[in-house]
């Protein structure tokens, strides 16, 4: 018996305990990915930060909003309450100088007349022009009665609120007959 350790296959190849330096590769570049991906979500926590401050600070962040109360929502709320038979309601959404040119009661006769074409719901709303702070919406509408017809809304803002300023009605097939409101 000797006193030597006895021998183990490690010792006779000393080569194996080396770090191979494809894994040393591997580990650094997982180092240097960790590091860019720790400085992308600084990044991006500090980018989120800011934008939440701006739309803290803005006077009104609604307006970037699909829900806000643009042309588009003062023409769904005006059909709605036409629906609804809310037709006070649905006249206060017309600007003070469409209200200063028919009064309620004119606007209520020629609804109260044409009241299956004002019973409608809403198939397409489509930009027609802009500018600046006067837009115009042509609406396609489908009646209760199956009938097809287009309104075409003119709005104008005045502050921070949009106006329906002038409405054309017509049937859809025909633009000849279009009944002014």
């Amino acid at each position: 018996m000797s006193d030597s350790p006895p021998l183990s296959p490690y010792d006779s190849h000393p080569e194996w305990d080396a770090p191979d330096p494809r894994e040393e590769l591997a580990r650094v570049a997982r180092a240097h990915s960790l590091r860019r991906l720790k400085r992308l979500l600084v990044l991006a926590c500090a980018f989120f930060t800011l934008a939440i401050w701006q739309f803290v600070l803005m006077e009104s962040p609604g307006k970037f909003s699909p829900f806000a109360p643009g042309p588009s929502r003062i023409v769904r709320q005006h059909l709605e309450a036409l629906n609804r038979g809310a037709f006070r309601e649905a006249y206060l959404l017309f600007s003070q100088h469409y209200r200063d040119e028919v009064s309620f009661e004119l606007y209520h006769q020629l609804v109260v007349s044409h009241s299956a074409m004002f019973r409608t719901r809403i198939v397409s709303v489509r930009h027609q022009e802009s500018a600046g702070n006067r837009v115009v919406l042509d609406t396609r509408l489908l009646a209760v009665n199956g009938e097809r017809y287009v309104a075409r809304f003119t709005l104008v803002q005045v502050g921070n609120r949009w106006w329906i300023d002038d409405l054309r009605w017509g049937t859809d097939t025909d633009r000849r007959n279009i009944i002014s409101v």
